[in-house]
């Protein structure tokens, strides 16, 4: 194939990094023409420092045609038992790019994959995932054509536009919850979990008991709940960032978890605890509000696809580790 011969392929280094930051940024600049609801900040500096922790990790390639960088991927680990009992590794949002100059972008992907991938083999790498911009079609069809699926999305709503009508609920009460109460939503999380455990999403189990006590104690973290009879009946947690260096934005919020009881479901409670949370960060100054959504649980992603736009994808692939032997 002519794209081919012309394209080489070399290991990426800090030689690269300003070049590799213009086809990021340009890519964040098509979203945003895509996604209105993005903020429209500067992250020329947060793309740049994932780009430069990123030369530290051992796999990354850059594709060159004639003289200049078209597209890269980089991908950062490798981590022990990620996303099954193998090693695995994470590229996250930034961490690839292609050219709109290319000719053939979906192609360009499939051939950088290739050339990493050939290098996790050698490894024993068997687990890899990475996050793309959910307008990119052309890529994510070529992903997907190369194994991956799509486990989760990142999406985002800007408050100016965020307008559900914050009903009265019979008993129900909406309030913030003070950081030394945070050990109330105890049940509630373990609901989550037990949700998250079962069809179709089969998390793997672990020690609950030990992450509940780091949980609590993000410094950062806000939860919201909903309360009826002194009983706590559902939460949303809020944090400052999430996955990716957009949910840094510093008049961003993000939802990183929210669970409720079955027996107030369908009831418009879930919107009603959305919509105070909405209001409270209004007056706060906060101007934009983020969802981390696996979309493996089509609960959440049904409730959280009403309000927000998708604006990221993250795909997976496990290579059958049998190549190793």
């Amino acid at each position: 194939m002519n794209e081919k011969n012309k394209i080489t392929f070399e290991k990426f280094t800090e030689k690269h990094i300003a070049e590799a930051a213009k086809l990021a940024l340009a890519e964040l600049e098509a979203g945003k023409k895509q996604y209105p609801d993005l903020p429209d900040g500067d992250f020329t500096e947060s793309i740049t420092g994932t780009l430069h922790w990123l030369c530290s990790q051992p796999f990354g390639k850059a594709a060159i045609e004639k003289g200049r960088l078209i597209g890269y991927l980089l991908f950062a680990g490798p981590w022990d038992g990620f996303f099954g009992d193998v090693k695995g590794v994470f590229s996250p949002l930034g961490g690839s790019a292609f050219s709109y100059d290319c000719e053939n972008r979906g192609r360009l992907a499939s051939m950088l994959f290739a050339s990493v991938a050939e290098e996790f083999v050698e490894q024993k790498v068997f687990s890899c995932a990475l996050s793309r911009y959910a307008h990119d079609e052309e890529t994510a069809k070529s992903f997907i054509l190369n194994g991956f699926g799509i486990r989760c999305t990142d999406t985002v709503r800007k408050l100016s536009e965020f307008n559900l009508p914050c009903n009265s609920y019979d008993g129900i009460l909406f309030k913030e919850l003070p950081a030394d109460k945070f050990n109330e939503v105890e049940y509630l999380q373990r609901g989550l979990h037990k949700h998250l455990a079962g069809a179709p999403v089969f998390f793997p189990a672990y020690d609950f008991d030990k992450w509940f006590e780091n949980w609590i104690k993000r410094e950062s973290m806000h939860i919201f709940v909903a309360e009826s009879e002194g009983a706590l009946i559902g939460f949303i947690s809020i944090d400052d960032d999430a996955e990716n260096f957009i949910t840094g934005y510093d008049k961003m919020k993000n939802i990183c978890g929210a669970f409720l009881s079955e027996n107030y479901r369908g009831r418009g409670i879930a919107q009603g605890l959305l919509s105070f949370i909405a209001n409270t960060l209004k007056a706060e100054g906060i101007t934009h509000l983020g969802v981390d959504c696996e979309t493996l649980n089509p609960t959440a992603l049904n409730f959280w696809g009403k309000y927000f736009t998708p604006y990221t994808y993250s795909f997976a692939r496990r290579i059958d580790e049998r190549i190793g032997d």
